[in-house]
């Protein structure tokens, strides 16, 4: 913020006629407004006033910088009051989110930005993690939540929690009790994320690293369709445990040991791009990456317990 200091002092003894009054209402000393007079002209390689005259009269360079620093000094004020007051923040924020995320994250996030930012208004889109990548680079939503960091220099990309992949199914499956190679499950389909996803793609190798035949992988883009195909024994499924508590609590998916199998794991990011504008998507990104990693830490209890 250095810069902005070095504008604030240029246009204080613009509006107070002098050094001296600047140094006054600056609280500090004649001979240090002058130095940041000095270092503004040094950097922007103009001089700011008038050297020959008397009185401090601004050279044509002067009155172009005057105009953007005090428009960047109102700016900075902006950004102060929106950070004080979250009232003040507000607009339409378009957060693109992969399905698994509805099912564990986006309550406490919605809450928590409804709490925070009651003048925001989100626009939410689910979608597989390839779409929301490029409808973030496309510039069609502001924030996307996905498997995997989105590829593309200007996006900035935080750590939101990983959920670890588990084998569940149906208890009226005719499947026996303790460890199961996955040959043991070939009777059946798995049934996983949709086949255009990076970790469907992840799946397929670690199934394949098994050296099962006759492994039929159906993929689909929806969490809720996968989990009623397994609860009515349509196949095994691999999903991430964390979304699945209540159905196994209630009977109604048991969990299976697939012996033979090491599922990929899957960390969730959240990615904006790297604007000037987006300080509101910076914020609920980081927001995010906060209780994504309260979810993961509550999950790993639970995996552990």
């Amino acid at each position: 913020m250095q810069d902005l200091k070095w504008l604030e002092t240029f246009v204080w003894v613009v509006e107070l006629g002098g050094f001296r009054a600047a140094a006054a209402r600056l609280n500090t000393t004649q001979p240090s407004v002058s130095a940041r007079i000095d270092q503004l002209e040094r950097q922007l390689g103009v001089t700011l006033f008038s050297r020959g005259s008397r009185r401090r009269e601004l050279t044509r360079e002067g009155l172009v910088v005057l105009d953007y620093a005090r428009r960047m000094l109102e700016l900075q004020q902006e950004l102060q009051e929106a950070i004080r007051q979250p009232n003040a923040v507000r607009g339409v924020l378009r957060i693109g989110v992969a399905e698994t995320l509805v099912h564990s994250l986006m309550p406490r996030l919605l809450e928590s930005i409804g709490a925070s930012y009651p003048q925001v208004v989100l626009d939410l889109m689910v979608d597989t993690t390839n779409i929301l990548s490029d409808q973030l680079r496309q510039g069609e939503i502001d924030i996307s939540m996905q498997v995997g960091p989105v590829a593309d220099p200007r996006a900035v990309s935080r750590r939101l929690c990983h959920f670890p992949l588990g084998w569940v199914a149906s208890p009226a499956l005719p499947l026996r009790e303790g460890p199961l190679p996955l040959a043991e499950l070939t009777r059946w389909p798995v049934i996983s994320f949709s086949h255009n996803s990076p970790l469907a793609a992840e799946i397929q190798r670690a199934l394949a690293a098994s050296g099962t035949p006759d492994v039929r992988l159906w993929g689909s883009a929806s969490l809720t369709l996968m989990v009623r195909m397994a609860q009515d024994g349509a196949g095994c499924c691999i999903l991430p445990l964390a979304v699945l508590r209540r159905e196994i609590a209630a009977g109604l998916l048991r969990v299976l040991e697939v012996t033979d199998v090491v599922l990929p794991r899957n960390a969730f990011y959240v990615s904006y791009l790297r604007r000037p504008d987006n300080f509101l998507a910076a914020m609920v990104a980081e927001r995010a990456s906060a209780i994504g990693g309260e979810l993961e830490k509550a999950a790993r209890g639970d995996q552990e317990s």
